[in-house]
């Protein structure tokens, strides 16, 4: 996206007034055994510990991380897929955490969800048209006769030959399969579309494809979409705003642009320093961290990252920092970059 995309964006967020989704201090604890065999106790894993953020009509909105962050926990809990523990959600101005299944039904069909492994997604019993075609006959959207014009059509869009229409799921590539996902989920014409790593399985040729293809639909449909990955690379061209997680909670949000460009946070700076450069002979300084990840189960006082962190102070070790802005766009939970420490 160009500058002028860029911008045009920001004036259209300003038009639309209030967010399409809000999450307010979204908590998501797991209880779980430990200990040994004579003496086990429950203790809570901290999955999602008091995230709060927004996402406005017509953007998309990419939340990156390492593994075990939280990424793929907050996409279950804006679907109801899971129940928070504590927090709220709203969407279009209706808070929807909470509502009994007969409501959550209606819902469906304006908010869906793309699954990261396409494979485990589909039903391998059913030919590939049926399935596309399942979701417009549950919501009874259209006759018989417009289903499969829309679900064709849709299809199509997504660079599906007509010959592969009553294959089955394991008679089709890996992209193919993501590709069925995708149709899948926007033949409803959702005005959400959440997508957890739906490309993380491809190779690299094939996820330009899909993410192309992706992005010139969403664009067309005018959706808003929540993009989950751990590969930055896919972040910086498909996101105009990025929230950073770590342990848990988000340590950056901001900008795409001004993100990738000027990063506050050390965790941020260190996932940037290490993605590779395409050009032969040019290097990047790499900013390595040290050890592991702590357990959500056992996590450090102070900042979480303080264990990995370079940077690290006294007072990092002792207070937890606040996600506060930093710069125009840009809000970052570190005592260092707020020159606290």
């Amino acid at each position: 996206m160009n500058t002028l995309e860029k911008a045009s964006h920001v004036a259209r967020q300003k038009e639309n007034g209030s967010p399409l989704l809000k999450a307010t201090a979204l908590m998501k604890y797991y209880k779980i055994r430990r200990g040994g065999w004579l003496v086990r106790k429950k203790v809570d894993l901290k999955a999602v510990d008091g995230v709060s953020f927004s996402v406005n009509k017509g953007e998309t909105f990419g939340i990156v991380g390492e593994s075990g962050c939280g990424k793929s926990t907050i996409a279950r809990l804006v679907l109801n897929i899971d129940t928070p523990t504590s927090g709220s959600i709203v969407f279009k101005d209706r808070q929807i955490s909470g509502l009994a299944p007969g409501e959550w039904r209606q819902l469906r069909r304006q908010m869906q969800y793309v699954f990261q492994d396409p494979l485990g997604a589909l039903d391998p019993r059913m030919k590939i048209f049926d399935q596309v075609a399942e979701p417009l006959l549950i919501h009874n959207i259209a006759d018989i006769s417009e289903r499969r014009d829309k679900t064709a059509e849709i299809l199509r869009s997504m660079d599906l030959k007509d010959h592969i229409f009553d294959r089955y799921p394991f008679e089709l590539s890996g992209g193919q399969r993501q590709r069925v996902v995708l149709a899948r989920a926007l033949v409803l014409e959702p005005e959400l579309l959440v997508c957890d790593e739906p490309v993380s399985a491809l190779d690299v040729s094939i996820q330009a494809q899909v993410i192309n293809s992706l992005a010139e639909l969403t664009k067309r449909m005018g959706l808003t979409m929540i993009f989950i990955s751990h590969d930055l690379s896919i972040v910086r061209h498909v996101c105009e705003r990025v929230a950073v997680m770590y342990l848990g909670r988000i340590v950056e949000l901001a900008q795409g642009e001004l993100l990738f460009d000027s990063p506050a946070h050390p965790y941020t700076q260190a996932l940037l320093s290490a993605i590779p450069i395409p050009e032969p002979g040019l290097k990047r300084e790499r900013t390595l961290l040290k050890g592991d990840p702590p357990s959500p189960v056992d996590l450090p006082p102070g900042c979480r990252f303080h264990t990995r962190c370079h940077l690290s102070k006294q007072v990092c070790t002792q207070r937890i920092p606040e996600l506060k802005p930093l710069r125009d766009g840009q809000v970052v939970a570190c005592h260092v970059a707020h020159g606290e420490a």
